[in-house]
């Protein structure tokens, strides 16, 4: 199983439909709203490889709409340094 975590550097405040993640101590702030969000908390919550079925689920949009789009973000939010794999 493959999980993902936010960097032990990086600050997250989950405010509802709203995630702001920064890395510290200089940021930048990094704002997710919506479909944005939703990938955060399930990346954050379970398995890597079901992400997008997850998303899908919490959504209500087909997965193979989304599938493609919610790996990329997901690869775009760990080269940023905001997410990695969890070392369990």
């Amino acid at each position: 199983m493959s999980r993902l975590r936010p960097v032990a550097r990086v600050a997250v405040i989950e405010d509802e439909a709203v995630v702001y993640a920064a890395t510290l101590p200089d940021g930048p702030i990094v704002v997710l709203d919506g479909g944005a969000a939703a990938i955060w908390v399930e990346a954050c919550a379970g398995d890597r490889s079901s992400i997008a079925d997850r998303v899908a689920e919490a959504t209500g949009v087909p997965v193979g709409e989304i599938r493609a789009a919610v790996h990329a973000f997901v690869d775009e939010l760990v080269a940023r340094g905001l997410l990695a794999a969890d070392p369990e």
